[in-house]
């Protein structure tokens, strides 16, 4: 029987766990996280196929026995929880992770070399953004192959503050440089400023939005992954369009910053956590009965950067839109990773999402997301706007 681990089973870590339950039924599963409660809504679910085991992985080596494989859903990742990554090498296990940091990204493929003569399988970054995004990358390039660029955009509108992990991570993408490939070297931009804005034409309801230059990982991976690449950029933008300049305000005026702690009556606050308390406290206080509309989009283009004195020309793009809280659509693509790697091993080494065959992760993304009851049309073909 197959047996996976899940490191982190909050919103989005139970969101993968409920999927692989009703897509595997015969396998086990052990749920870890430093929070009881949370084991014990996981164990909840299916307590013949599930247990729990208090973990803290950004405090603790983590005893992997037993599992054929581990996702990793512990973010921020920023924050030590790849060191995961180091517990599956020494305990021979395929390794998956959500995340969606650079700091992250650089030190699971930093153990490629480790991981290929262990015939060790360790892949970052198999969520929705990235991780649907490089599946999508991956099949419009193998749809265009004389395509040189590639520019990822994801918007996500969520209906209140959520988990505290999701806001340290935008907080922190506000003050870290945002890798951009171009011209075939590195390039750091600064995240979420006016200066790197450019709009683009996502299918309805969502429309036209601008997006500004985020630090995420799909430039590295697919860089690496692809060397015909001489241009990958990811933008990001928050719905609201206001909240953009004010996440950017809050990270940079202070709250963005992992390793500060302020003096509180007494006690170390992380500035991140004091303003999650007040957003939630102020979200419950108004008691709103309409909490707005969710939705989590991506768009992935595709573009031929030599085309000329009339700039890149548009190759191809696909949009996925979900009308449902970021959680869900991260949770079903680290769900889709695990079957993937499960059905057809990937090549040992360390990886984004990118190595997982395309032609099946977007198959069984679009067919259990149809089943879950968003995602629209599905996976669309838009005409977007030319990168920027």
């Amino acid at each position: 029987m197959v047996s996976v681990g899940i490191v982190g089973v909050g919103q989005m870590g139970g969101a993968a766990l409920r999927i692989l339950l009703e897509q595997m039924p015969d396998a086990r599963f052990l749920a870890m996280d430093r929070a009881p409660e949370a084991l014990a809504r996981a164990e909840a679910l299916d307590p013949q196929r599930v247990g729990g085991r208090v973990v803290d992985v950004s405090a603790e080596s983590v005893d992997l026995s037993g599992l054929d494989l581990v996702l990793n859903m512990s973010g921020p990742f920023f924050a030590g929880s790849g060191s995961l990554a180091h517990d599956a090498l020494r305990s021979g296990i395929t390794y998956i992770d959500i995340g969606d940091d650079l700091e992250a990204t650089d030190s699971v493929l930093a153990l490629d070399a480790d991981a290929a003569a262990a015939g060790v399988a360790l892949i970052t970054g198999a969520g929705w953004s990235p991780g649907v995004t490089n599946w999508c990358a991956a099949r419009l390039l193998d749809e265009h192959p004389d395509a040189d660029g590639v520019q990822v955009v994801w918007a996500t509108h969520e209906r209140n503050p959520g988990g505290l992990a999701p806001l340290r991570h935008m907080l922190h993408m506000a003050v870290s440089p945002c890798p951009v490939w171009s011209g075939g070297q590195w390039i750091d931009s600064p995240g979420f400023v006016p200066e790197t804005a450019a709009e683009f034409d996502f299918p309805e309801p969502l429309g036209r939005i601008e997006a500004y230059d985020t630090a995420h990982p799909e430039p590295r991976t697919l860089a690496r992954y692809y060397p015909r690449l001489t241009t990958a950029s990811c933008k990001g933008s928050l719905r609201p369009a206001w909240a953009n300049a004010a996440f950017s305000t809050l990270g940079r005026i202070g709250f963005g910053y992992h390793d500060l702690a302020v003096d509180v009556a007494g006690h170390d606050i992380e500035p991140a956590e004091f303003l999650w308390k007040m957003m939630w406290a102020r979200h419950d206080a108004a008691a709103r009965g309409d909490e707005g509309v969710a939705l989590t989009a991506l768009m992935v283009q595709v573009f031929r950067e030599s085309a000329g004195a009339g700039g890149a020309e548009v190759l191809g793009s696909l949009a996925v839109l979900d009308d449902a809280p970021m959680s869900r659509g991260t949770g079903l693509g680290a769900a889709v990773a695990v079957l993937a790697a499960l059905r057809e091993p990937p090549a040992a080494g360390a990886w984004g999402p990118e190595v997982l065959p395309w032609q099946f992760t977007l198959r069984e993304y679009e067919r259990i997301g149809l089943a879950l009851g968003g995602f629209g049309p599905g996976i669309q073909s838009p005409a977007g706007s030319a990168p920027s």
